[in-house]
């Protein structure tokens, strides 16, 4: 652990010394720093960084030994430096990384339900990518490292997309990235399956969201909940979806319109209640939903509905992993 702080700080250093002589956001000089580093060379734009700051930083970088740091520890920094980047440039709650601990239950649900072979996977909205790289990387870990997986990763802001490049090359994964509104057609083929933490909000373009039923009837619409129309306009017949969405949508008023028109569009397969401890307020609170598209091969079944205990304590895990097999035998027996 010390040696990994002493890593993180000298990596910190890196990106701070670049940042003061760029003038330029702490995502920009991240992205920027990584690239120096992988290229072993510092890029000099219209004469900045300066010569002063390019030796500085060669000395800074030569002392880092970065070809001989492991891809897991680079990794490892890199999401830790997201985080400081999120928090410093002040972006929105929407781009925070999703939490270790709902990615592995992502993961033990797609395990479960998607088939032993090539699928294409789409993150809608990516990013800095965490959750579609944790997912993937322990699905792989899951199936003796095969890797059966092509990813697609949209995003509207180019600086998220930028990061998510940076760490798809850091986790060794190959991704299509895409620079667009994901409620405007989607320019890449319909996968099998998308793996989303949905952005809650409003979605500024009233003109586009005239387009979805579940427009408001009046003033500025969800995006959320565009946005998982847009998903199952998208995803290929028997496709699955899995997504951390507000738990405002599942129930209450919101609830009583849209699950409704849910149901008669997807067959609903599970609602995972996360712990109220993960967020902290009630009105960030989130759950796992997972459904399949209609298709020749898709069926309904009985849901699985679940709450888990506090993720702080592995047990829960263990007991999720228990109803999940209960659940997947019933609904295959």
């Amino acid at each position: 652990m010390e040696n990994f702080e002493k890593l993180f700080n000298q990596f910190l250093d890196c990106v701070q010394t670049l940042q003061k002589a760029l003038n330029v956001s702490f995502t920009e000089t991240l992205v920027e720093t990584f690239d120096n580093l992988e290229q072993g060379k510092i890029k000099v734009e219209n004469g900045a960084p300066d010569e002063k700051t390019v030796a500085e930083l060669s000395k800074k970088y030569q002392a880092l030994d970065y070809e001989n740091i492991s891809q897991k520890d680079k990794a490892q920094v890199f999401t830790f430096l997201t985080l400081k980047a999120v928090n410093d440039d002040g972006l929105d709650a929407n781009r925070m990384p999703t939490p270790p601990a709902i990615s592995t239950v992502v993961a033990m649900l797609m395990h479960k339900l998607l088939k032993d072979e090539k699928m294409e996977v789409v993150d809608p909205a990516i990013g800095t990518g965490n959750l579609l790289y944790s997912v993937i990387s322990q699905l792989k870990a899951l199936n003796h490292s095969k890797d059966n997986y092509q990813l697609v990763g949209i995003d509207n802001d180019e600086e998220m997309l930028n990061l998510a490049d940076v760490a798809a090359h850091l986790n060794n994964f190959d991704i299509e990235l895409y620079c667009q509104d994901a409620l405007m057609p989607w320019m890449c083929p319909n996968p099998e399956a998308i793996v989303s933490d949905l952005p809650i909000g409003y979605y500024p373009i009233d003109e586009n969201a005239k387009n979805f039923e579940n427009q408001a009837k009046k003033g500025q619409s969800f995006a959320h909940l565009l946005l998982i129309e847009q998903i199952i306009k998208n995803l290929k017949p028997d496709g699955y979806a899995f997504l951390v969405a507000p738990k405002s949508i599942l129930s209450g008023k919101i609830g009583a319109d849209f699950m409704p028109w849910l149901t008669k569009k997807v067959y609903l397969k599970a609602i995972v209640e996360l712990p109220d401890d993960m967020f902290r307020n009630k009105f960030n609170q989130k759950s796992i939903l997972v459904f399949q598209n209609h298709g020749s091969e898709a069926k309904p079944s009985e849901v699985l509905l679940t709450k888990l205990a506090s993720l702080k304590k592995e047990q829960s895990l263990i007991q999720f992993n228990e109803k999940l097999n209960e659940w997947y035998t019933k609904i295959n027996h």
